[in-house]
């Protein structure tokens, strides 16, 4: 007699227990007798006592929480079946199709058997993962790799308990939403005691937070634990310069973006001779942005004049890149541009310029005027691009605002600029500026910028600091910059196996 479903995977009809301590069978088992095979599949035995067919499978560069959750499952699958499941990557020989390898795997996180985990991928979502059967595999993930460790522990827990497992369908995904739990951790500013032009993005994938910064001659790249920890200790430097080249030296504000799933890094760089400066497109030879970078090339409008500060925006479904430059080879102002991009490392279109420093709050610090870092924070389908004015060797260092709400963003007439700084300086931080947008574990928005807790020590003072934003409707509302006497709160999910229910 088959033994009672455990509640979860009743609902599942994935995985069932069945027999006793003393039953048996091969991977490929065919139905018990007074069993009948469903659509022509017959229930197969995945692990038994002493046997196992099945071979575990986790991605060749797995995050920690994946490698946890591929340990998880090699643990219990010993411990419950006294059986040393194979553990391997998901590494293949070049010219190998990764789904044409051994059918009966356990694959645990993003690994390459798209075959089955593609299917599994596209019907995740925040607080999500699955458990699932294709065919032979079974496949564990989670939308971000904590979920898919969880999603380990949920299938331990329910499955690989001491009594046989056997896949009952050929084919069955079972979602599973979670509800986080929240530690506070509590803060001050700065994050960071020195650091410029602070680029913090988020990876959409995994949810891992990364810091990308200048390396003098490169750029640099930090997996960092959470806001309340931006440092550059411990970081990588993923691209470094070569020698006697248009961009072998003043690597300045560096961005990571992820665009179609791939990194790119765009940075200002020249010959050592500032009006030489242009921006630069890097491209990651890896899946992490932590692993190398190499130089694609230079990514310019026809005019291909002076360039700094460059960023990629998603508007209307379409690529653009917007910059700070000059109108022609003379350093008197900069002004915003934008192109649209035939892809992430080239643009096709003539630039526009969208904005240029012509009210007083962007004309302080003395010449040149200044508008340059701009980046784009989108909500609900509005766009803004949060850009900094005033020099940024002075106190006077803000943030201004432009907003699109439609038409060609080619049109400089189709962008509405704030009348007055959306971000400036206060008594105890100076020169706020430049900034990068994220979010936290619980879908906040929060900026993160520079500034000086002293008056007049310019580009030399300049420490990381980031707050929280809020939002009235479609527009952000940024306040001020939080005194270094205040303290903040970080909200860090967490998620536990007790509190999971099964997706309709």
């Amino acid at each position: 007699m088959r033994k009672a479903l455990p509640l979860l995977l009743a609902v599942l009809l994935l995985l069932t227990a069945c027999g006793g301590g003393g039953a048996s069978g091969e991977t490929e088992s065919a139905a018990p007798a007074n069993e009948t095979p469903r659509g022509g599949w017959e229930p197969r035995t995945v692990i038994t006592s002493g046997e196992s067919g099945y071979t575990l499978i986790r991605p060749e560069n797995a995050d920690p929480d994946e490698l946890a959750a591929a340990q998880l499952i090699f643990g219990a699958v010993k411990d419950h079946y006294g059986v040393r499941i194979p553990f391997e990557t998901d590494f293949v020989k070049p010219g190998v199709d990764p789904n044409a390898e051994n059918p009966t795997e356990i694959c645990v996180g993003l690994t390459n058997r798209d075959a089955a985990t593609a299917r599994v991928r596209e019907k995740l979502g925040p607080n999500r993962f699955a458990i699932a059967n294709i065919e032979t595999r079974i496949v564990l993930l989670g939308d971000t790799p904590a979920l898919t460790k969880l999603a380990a522990e949920v299938f331990v827990r329910d499955t690989l308990n001491g009594s046989d497992c056997v896949l009952e369908e050929q084919e069955n995904i079972m979602i599973y939403e979670a509800e986080p739990t929240y530690e506070n951790i509590t803060f001050q500013n700065p994050v960071c005691p020195s650091g410029a032009d602070p680029w913090v993005i988020r990876d959409p994938d995994t949810g891992k937070y990364y810091y990308c910064y200048s390396g003098g001659n490169g750029v640099c790249v930090n997996e960092i634990a959470d806001l309340a920890h931006i440092t550059a200790e411990g970081g990588k430097k993923v691209y470094t310069a070569p020698e006697n080249t248009l961009y072998s030296k003043e690597y300045w504000a560096p961005e990571l973006h992820k665009l179609d799933g791939k990194w790119y890094i765009y940075v200002a760089a020249d010959d050592g001779d500032n009006y030489h400066h242009r921006m630069y497109v890097l491209a990651c030879t890896g899946d992490k942005p932590t692993d190398s970078f190499q130089m694609v090339g230079k990514i310019t409008d026809p005019t291909d004049k002076w360039a700094i500060d460059g960023t990629v925006a998603r508007i209307d479904g379409e690529l653009y890149f917007i910059w700070s430059g000059w109108e022609g080879d003379e350093n008197v102002a900069q002004n915003l541009y934008i192109a649209h991009m035939k892809s992430p490392t080239e643009i096709d279109s003539a630039r526009t310029m969208i904005s240029r420093p012509e009210f007083i709050w962007e004309k302080l610090g003395g010449r040149p005027t200044i508008n340059e870092g701009p980046i784009a924070l989108e909500k609900d389908g509005t766009v803004h691009i949060l850009y900094s004015a005033s020099g940024s060797w002075s106190d006077f260092y803000n943030l201004g605002k432009l907003t699109w709400r439609g038409g060609d963003p080619l049109d400089a007439a189709n962008w509405t600029k704030s009348k007055s700084s959306v971000f400036e300086k206060t008594s105890t931080c100076f020169g706020p500026g430049h900034c990068s947008f994220t979010t936290a574990d619980d879908g906040t928005t929060w900026i993160v910028y520079h500034g000086n807790l002293v008056s007049g020590t310019g580009w030399g003072g300049r420490s990381v600091w980031t707050q929280p934003i809020s939002w009235d409707g479609d527009e952000p509302v940024l306040g001020s910059p939080v005194s270094p006497k205040d303290k903040l709160t970080l909200p860090v999910a967490s998620y536990d196996a007790d509190h999971i229910k099964p997706v309709e």
